[in-house]
Parts: C-alpha cells; sequence; structure tokens
C-alpha cells in the first residue's frame, strides 16, 4: 500500500487558532498544575518496582499540550474537519493529561483514559475531579463550547473494549513493535483518527497522513497522523 505523508512543513497555526489553543492551554494549566510530571514518574516507577515489571513499554512520559493542540489543528486544517461529538480513547493514559487535553481541544462527547498501573490511575481519577470543577466554570465561553464527559478504566488496554473509538491517542515512544501491531489490529470503525509517537501503526487498515517531529516532557518526538480505512 502506498503511504502519501509529508514531513518537510508543519501547518502553521493562524493568529486566531494561535490565541485560542492558548487560551486552552491556561485552563488545561489549572485542571493539571498541581500534578507535575516528576509526580507520574515516581508513581509508575514505585508500580513498576512493587511488581517486578520491567517492559519498556511501561516507561512514563507526557505529551505537550501545545504540541498536540497544533496537530489537531493541522487535521482540521489539512484533511478535514473531525466531526463533532464521538469518543477519544488514551491508549496508556498515565495520569490522565492526554484525556485532559482531548476533551479542552475537541467538542467530543466523551473522553477516555486507558491505564494499566493502579498509582497512575489513581492519579487520574484525582485529576477528573479537578476537570469537573475547572471545566464547569469555563463551559460555553466561546474558545470552550462544550464539557466532554471524561473517564478513566484501569486494566489491560487489549482486554478494555474500545471499538467504539472515533479518535485514538497514544504515547507509544516505549511500546514495543509486537504492541503496536495488536494497536492496529484491534477493530474500530473506518475514518477513526489516530495520533502515534515515535511508532506508527504500520498496517495495511491505516493509512499514514503526515509526521511531524514536535515537544514531548522528555524532547522531540514525531508524531504520526493516521486514520482507519475501509476494509478492501
Amino acid at each position: 500500500m502506498e503511504y502519501n505523508y509529508t514531513t518537510d512543513k508543519a501547518y502553521e497555526l493562524t493568529q486566531e487558532e494561535a490565541q485560542t489553543l492558548e487560551q486552552k492551554y491556561q485552563v488545561y494549566e489549572r485542571i493539571i498544575g498541581r500534578y507535575p510530571v516528576s509526580l507520574g514518574k515516581e508513581a509508575s516507577k514505585r508500580d513498576r518496582d512493587t511488581l517486578n515489571l520491567s517492559s519498556s513499554t511501561l516507561t512514563y512520559g507526557e505529551l505537550d499540550f501545545t504540541s498536540i493542540g497544533e496537530i489537531f489543528y493541522t487535521i482540521e486544517n489539512r484533511y478535514g474537519k473531525i466531526k463533532p461529538g464521538g469518543v477519544f480513547y488514551d491508549l496508556g493514559a498515565g495520569t490522565g493529561k492526554g484525556v485532559i487535553a482531548g476533551a479542552l481541544l475537541h467538542n467530543f462527547e466523551k473522553c477516555v483514559g486507558i491505564e494499566v498501573l493502579e498509582s497512575l490511575y489513581s492519579i487520574s481519577l484525582q485529576i477528573q475531579s479537578e476537570y469537573n470543577s475547572v471545566f464547569s466554570e469555563e463551559a460555553n465561553r466561546e474558545f470552550l463550547t462544550n464539557a466532554p464527559e471524561v473517564k478513566f478504566l484501569v486494566g489491560d488496554m487489549f482486554e478494555i473494549g474500545w471499538g467504539d473509538a472515533d479518535f485514538i491517542f497514544a504515547n507509544s515512544t516505549c511500546f514495543d513493535m509486537e504492541m503496536m501491531a495488536r494497536i492496529a489490529e484491534c477493530p474500530v470503525k473506518p475514518g477513526t483518527w489516530a495520533l502515534t509517537l515515535t511508532k506508527s501503526l504500520n498496517s495495511p487498515k491505516w493509512r499514514i497522513l503526515e509526521s511531524i517531529r514536535k515537544n514531548m516532557s522528555w524532547g522531540e518526538a514525531t508524531v504520526y497522523i493516521q486514520q482507519r480505512i475501509e476494509d478492501s
């Protein structure tokens, strides 16, 4: 299958888009500000040490809100509007910041995070409470027109169904190729969007539209914009 994607020139936000993204970032910081990256790293290490888990797939890292926001605008301007409503999933959600980003960046109906480590899941529930409090104050402003339901689940992402996804995010830099292949084969409907970091969903079921270098908590990473295609 021929993939048509570019890496040479990232989409440049308009002044209005940049202003809106900054306003959303300020709300994001109000929600997650008491939960630094170091908190997630410590919780992840504690669980992995306690359970004697050595898999690199459990290595902790966090997204950069502005970088992911720029990707959402890239999709909207280059590949067609993301339909309103629908369900956003963060696979390996950590402390839940990716889910909060999804809720702020688009008018999804529901944003769901799936995390296997109990300590990270516990933090995500605290962040969920912050979201419910802060977003109720900010929703219905011009730059935030709705308040998607935010939900967190604890367990193995391959044992928890997410076939209703309309948009998938995976902080997949430390996922191994077997794990990426399993994600690529999970049944979702054609048209579903996916953002993955460092590694793509290398399957004829997914089309890579673009790859872009963006900042994350640990440094630069390649973000792949992908979309599920019709079964042949």
